[in-house]
């Protein structure tokens, strides 16, 4: 124990020089970890004038499309589909928190730099430690066991450090976890200007709980109410509302979530109006206190949450487990600001809850994803049906409006980059839209790879305006890309329309059917260009893609009244096959 605090009190006054060094000085570039581990995908970088024969690709040619595990179909409790009622200590005596209940921050008895402790602070960084009030049996360490303590509750003294260093005159202000386990009763509530929550340096290899790392754990004493471990949503004065917070940063922590919210939505970490904001070199995993059934996890539980306006950079991510979306970005064009937010250098995996499993989810404009590897998402209802093709990588869509004057948030200009999307229950990528006059537009997807989905490498439902650029899809379910403008809504909804394929290899996908022959490509949708490329089928005893590109009429609108459509001003060009037959004619009734 004394060498462990030696390192932390050696790390805090690393940070303390760091904090006081001068204008233009060199520091390490963000994310930057002596381990030398890296975070997140690392693809080969630059596009080649010609790509060798698709078959000679580094491949593997043997595994099946991810659509199950041991738990599809196994049904949850009925208790799981509400969150636990609050029984503890921390809890009122009703055993549910009313809904304006106080939080820690409104309970402090100190303003400003009053609630400064003594010999905690230096050159604008406060020492976290000095304010925790841990029991004796208790003492601060990295013992995974006070998690199912009923007397420890650090978000109070959390709060108070939180006010702390938001009174000091630096610019930038650090509030520094040491080493160790952090219980969080209730979220912590940094809803201050250029303000900084930082632990010491986390590398992406770090284990659950590692010692030498800080972890926030949220065990909530209502989940519906105040779930997660971070959240920003700061009410203005007026209560009519909510006000900006700029500059917030939050790095180099493990967070685990043990609980959350079964009816109204929230995350681990939730950014409600957070501009320049940063997420940076965090570990976050869901991790119940008793073990759980993937359908019995809370179903609105999200991971890292930007929303209401907020921008800024998630960066060297790791989401592992979260029930409902890894990264849900979330503003309204419009409505909201919508500055850009980077999302770079992340892993989102095993999103795996009873609903609405994506791993990345965008439903607002001006958002850059790049250098990400999403992996093993899958929905496990809980009403004990199967979760075939459900569960998917990206998850591009506009979202109906529910209150009144609020329009429908629509994803526009967003770009995904040199990314990875593999092994999940759905599809890799898929753009939709459930709202009939608007669809995600200007979207542009370059050298991103889809593999060993459940269903489609490629989904597009509604988007105008897409550009893919050397797109690799294989071992896919079904297609290797799917364009279908069918839909229930009235039939002369906004679906597809120009979209444009530059240099696709889409090879060895329809691995589920047994029989027939299916395409690497289908297109129900007018409007789309295809140029250059190849289109495989390497090994006839493995998968149905003996077809490349198949075009047919579709019918959309809803029951009773479905209209026929017909494929119009579609253009193919230059692509190359390899075991599979030239892209075909249209072929469907013209009545």
């Amino acid at each position: 124990m004394l060498s462990t605090q030696r390192l932390v009190r050696a790390w805090i006054g690393a940070s303390l020089a760091l904090a006081s060094a001068p204008a233009g000085a060199v520091s390490p570039p963000p994310g930057f970890s002596g381990s030398g581990a890296e975070w997140g995908y690392h693809p080969a970088m630059g596009r080649r004038i010609e790509y060798p024969d698709v078959c000679s690709l580094d491949a593997s040619t043997n595994e099946p499309p991810f659509t199950a595990d041991e738990y599809t179909g196994t049904s949850c409790p009925d208790y799981a589909t509400e969150s636990p009622t609050c029984t503890g200590p921390f809890c009122p005596a009703s055993g549910v928190c009313a809904g304006d209940a106080a939080l820690h921050e409104d309970l402090n008895d100190c303003q400003g730099e009053g609630c400064c402790l003594p010999g905690s602070v230096g050159r604008g960084v406060v020492d976290v430690l000095p304010y925790l009030s841990r029991p004796a049996e208790w003492p601060f360490s990295a013992d995974t066991s006070v998690d199912h303590s009923a007397n420890v509750d650090d978000s109070p003294g959390i709060a108070r450090a939180i006010e702390c260093a938001a009174s000091l005159p630096s610019y930038r202000r650090t509030v520094a976890f040491p080493a160790g386990r952090y219980v969080l009763r209730t979220p912590l509530r940094p809803q201050h200007d250029a303000l900084t929550l930082e632990g010491p340096e986390l590398s992406p290899d770090a284990g659950p709980g590692d010692p030498d790392t800080a972890t926030l754990v949220a065990i909530p004493c209502n989940p519906e109410q105040l779930p997660g471990a971070i959240q920003v949503h700061k009410a203005s004065r007026s209560g009519d509302g909510v006000e900006e917070v700029w500059g917030l940063w939050i790095r180099n922590l493990q967070i685990e979530l043990t609980e959350g919210p079964r009816k109204k939505a929230n995350s681990g970490i939730q950014l409600n109006r957070c501009s320049d904001c940063e997420v940076e070199n965090v570990i976050m995993r869901y991790a119940p206190l008793a073990p759980q059934l993937p359908s019995c996890k809370p179903a609105n539980l999200d991971g890292i949450t930007f929303a209401m306006g907020s921008g800024g950079v998630i960066r060297n991510v790791i989401v592992d487990g979260v029930p409902k979306g890894g990264i849900y970005l979330a503003s309204i064009p419009g409505y909201h600001p919508t500055p850009p937010i980077l999302v770079e250098n992340c892993e989102i995996k095993n999103i795996d809850g009873p609903v609405s499993a994506a791993a990345i989810k965008i439903i607002t404009a001006n958002v850059t994803v790049r250098n990400c590897e999403v992996h093993h998402s899958l929905v496990h209802r809980g009403d004990g049906s199967a979760a075939v093709h459900n569960g998917h990588g990206l998850w591009i869509a506009t979202q109906v409006s529910v209150p009144p004057g609020i329009p429908s948030p629509v994803p526009a200009n967003v770009l995904i980059r040199d990314s990875y999307f593999h092994h999940n229950g759905g599809a890799g990528v898929v753009m939709a839209s459930p709202v009939e006059a608007y669809r995600p537009t200007s979207i542009r997807l370059e050298r991103v790879r889809s593999a060993y989905n459940g269903t489609h490498g490629v989904h597009i439902q509604a988007g105008t305006g897409v550009e893919l650029q050397d797109l690799w899809s294989w071992g896919n379910g079904f297609y290797g890309m799917y364009l279908s403008s069918r839909t229930s809504l009235p039939a002369g909804s906004a679906r597809v329309g120009s979209v444009t394929l530059e240099s696709p290899l889409i090879f060895n996908n329809v691995l589920r059917p047994t029989s027939g022959s299916y395409p690497g490509i289908r297109i129900e949708a007018s409007d789309v260009r295809i140029h250059g490329g190849e289109i495989a089928r390497c090994d006839a005893s493995r998968g149905r893609q003996s077809i490349s590109i198949q075009q047919q009429c579709w019918l959309s609108g809803p029951t009773g009244g479905a209209v026929l459509f017909h494929p119009e001003d579609n253009f193919i060009s230059g692509v190359g096959t390899h075991g599979t037959s030239a892209p075909e004619v249209l072929a469907c009734p013209h009545e």
